[in-house]
């Protein structure tokens, strides 16, 4: 079987106060003792995965290869595809398929014999509910050149939250080139959706990364960044901005906010 999803990549807790004056707020960052790194002027490639329809008929069809690399492989992919699946779908729904198919949860399928993980894919209970999910707007692919630096993330932003603090999957590594990954990502399919520009200025404060962000657009806002909630919480007393507006909202959401759709702009520049 696959390994831990979470082995594959970092849970991060973040946070984002909007409307900030981005001097006065650097200002308070260097009295509280936070350490400020850098100016970034960043350059930003978005692609979108595959659908997830998509994705379960493929590892579907493929897990009744011969080949055991093969399967082994989207035994692995499934893994991933149950996790982003019992992020989207309603607990009742989630409940109704474990009851009918005497699951205890639905990562336990992932327990059975390549057989039975084929029949309960192809199960018609199962492809229903696959079938409504298209792109997962809390999925994606980003490509960003920092001054210097260039990254390849995936960003994974977990809908069902008890905590009023994002929770979200990353995974990050450094490349050498933004066009040649960019073309490199093409080479594979993934076509880029959009490219974005934003200038940010970067802190750290213990384990915690603050991020003053300003996009074409939006008013500016701070971001703040770790796994310690407490931290995060001690910095919000720290700076004297509870009375701001605080939430765990990704950047395309809080375009929506003044009726700006970024799936429907090609570019987003100053």
């Amino acid at each position: 079987m696959g390994g831990d999803v979470n082995n594959m990549a970092k849970f991060e807790k973040e946070i984002k106060i909007l409307d900030i004056d981005v001097e006065s707020m650097k200002q308070k960052l260097d009295k509280m003792g936070a350490d400020f790194k850098e100016k970034k002027e960043q350059k930003i490639y978005v692609y979108d995965i595959p659908t997830l329809y998509y994705r379960y008929l493929e590892i579907r069809e493929l897990l009744k290869s011969k080949n055991s690399i093969i399967v082994n492989s989207n035994l692995k992919k499934l893994e991933v595809l149950i996790l982003e699946y019992q992020d989207l779908i309603s607990e009742d729904e989630i409940a109704s398929i474990e009851q009918h198919f005497n699951l205890k949860s639905i990562e336990n399928i992932l327990e059975k014999d390549t057989r039975e993980i084929v029949g309960f894919l192809e199960n018609p209970i199962v492809e229903k509910s696959f079938k409504k999910l298209m792109i997962n707007e809390n999925k994606w692919i980003r490509l960003r050149q920092s001054n210097d630096k260039v990254t390849l993330t995936s960003k994974h932003i977990l809908e069902k939250n008890v905590s009023s603090i994002q929770k979200v999957l990353e995974t990050e590594i450094e490349v050498s080139s933004l066009e040649e990954t960019n073309l490199l990502l093409e080479s594979f399919g993934l076509a880029r959706r959009s490219f974005q520009e934003k200038v940010r200025y970067s802190y750290t404060y213990k384990s915690a990364e603050i991020e003053i962000d300003i996009w074409p657009l939006l008013k500016p806002y701070m971001e703040i960044e770790c796994e310690d909630e407490k931290l995060i919480n001690e910095i919000l007393d720290l700076l004297r901005i509870k009375d701001r507006e605080i939430v765990s909202l990704n950047t395309e959401q809080l375009y929506k906010r003044i009726n700006i759709d970024v799936h429907s702009m090609s570019e987003l520049k100053f």
